[in-house]
């Protein structure tokens, strides 16, 4: 069968052109990995998005070293680089603050930036915790303020289509969700022990690192939250290459039950000798299963009862994450999603769309932090722990 897009709310790509745009003042925390994602996310935005959306200024970037803040803030273009982030948060140029800073930098600042009036967007994980996760998601809902967390998985248009298929009941009843996300960055010789192998800073290792994209996207694709877990975390390398003690997990694997009835299980390494980058998801359901890998990102597999696995390449004439780009069948990368991101929360700061359900809101950062903690509970404890999701 040929599929085809079937709409959905992300008219931020494909609505109807506006006259005019406005221009959004963004301020943003961090300038190393994924602040240069976030960078180059935001330098596309006039070339791929509708005239409605708001045209991205990088008007300040914080940073903590002075000599590599001035060399990224000219590198990645941005005006002017600030060793506070409160200057951020009070200069009145900036309308929406970005947060891709380590992990124990993410609460307090952007609570103060919701309580001073700033729409925000953060990486995930949203907290260090689900208690802070819970409290920065109340007080950027309190403030009325657009919130997003920066799940960039949601924006591949591979799995945007698996969404659909998947919502849409073509596969039947969801009975499977299962992923792996591998990689190879704790092994090495000359491994030097950063601020993601401190339980303080991080949180959680290869668990709320890596596995955290593919609990966000089991609630995204299966509409569904996981209501218990089992989990073991394991710590294989264990000092770096100065003895320096490594604190957070570099394995993870956990068995999760699904409030619609469906089993999931997810891996997460940082010590897959083989792997550099390897992320793949699969969802098995009554009629038929999609599977999804990073290494082929422009394509969804697809298979009926007939049990064969079909190639569909999403890149066609009416995907709306591929509207303004290049013509179909152009390839998109793995940092085109971090475009698809901006373009997505300045369409929600103008008031095209709502932030959910095709982003990540706080509430979704924060019900995956809750996912994380209860695992951790469960790796200590070796047993099956209920995971409970507060409302505001």
């Amino acid at each position: 069968m040929i599929r085809h897009w079937r709409g959905h709310n992300n008219e931020a790509f494909i609505g109807a052109d506006m006259p005019g745009s406005s221009e959004v003042g963004v301020g943003m925390i961090g300038y190393a990995f994924m602040g240069k994602a976030h960078s180059l996310g935001y330098r596309d935005v006039t070339a791929i998005a509708a005239d409605g959306v708001p045209r991205p200024r990088l008007v300040a970037l914080y940073g903590r070293n002075g000599d590599r803040l001035e060399e990224a803030r000219r590198r990645l273009g941005w005006e002017r680089g600030v060793a506070d982030w409160k200057e951020l948060i009070a200069d009145p140029a900036i309308q929406l603050i970005d947060n891709s800073g380590p992990n124990a930098l993410h609460v307090e600042p952007t609570i103060a930036a919701v309580k001073a009036g700033k729409h925000v967007f953060c990486e995930k994980p949203l907290g260090p915790t689900a208690d802070t996760a819970f409290a920065m998601w109340q007080a950027a809902a309190q403030a009325g303020v657009k919130h997003m967390c920066a799940f960039n998985y949601r924006f591949f248009p591979a799995l945007q289509l698996a969404r659909q298929i998947i919502q849409s009941g073509e596969i039947g009843d969801v009975y499977h969700y299962r992923s792996q996300f591998l990689v190879s960055s704790s092994l090495g010789d000359g491994r030097r022990k950063s601020w993601r192998d401190d339980k303080d800073a991080a949180g959680a290792g290869a668990l709320g690192d890596l596995a955290a994209h593919h609990l966000d996207l089991s609630r995204f694709l299966l509409a569904s939250d996981p209501r218990s877990v089992q989990a073991t975390t394991r710590v294989k390398v264990a000092s770096d290459a100065d003895g320096a003690a490594i604190e957070t997990d570099d394995q993870f694997a956990a068995l999760l039950d699904f409030d619609n009835g469906a089993l999931g299980v997810v891996e997460a390494s940082r010590v897959a000798g083989g792997h550099l980058v390897t992320s793949r998801i699969e969802v098995d359901g009554s009629k038929g299963s999609i599977a999804f890998s990073l290494q082929t990102l422009n394509e969804l597999k697809v298979a009926g009862r007939d049990h064969a696995f079909r190639t569909i390449p999403v890149l066609r004439e009416d995907d709306p994450l591929r509207a303004n780009w290049f013509p179909p069948g152009h390839p998109l990368g793995w940092v085109d999603t971090f475009s698809h991101e901006a373009v997505h929360i300045l369409g929600a700061i103008a008031g095209l769309h709502e932030v959910e359900p095709i982003g990540a809101s706080f509430r979704d950062g924060y019900y995956c932090s809750e996912i994380i903690d209860a695992a951790v509970r469960a790796a200590q404890t070796g047993q099956k722990i209920d995971i409970n999701y507060r409302s505001l």
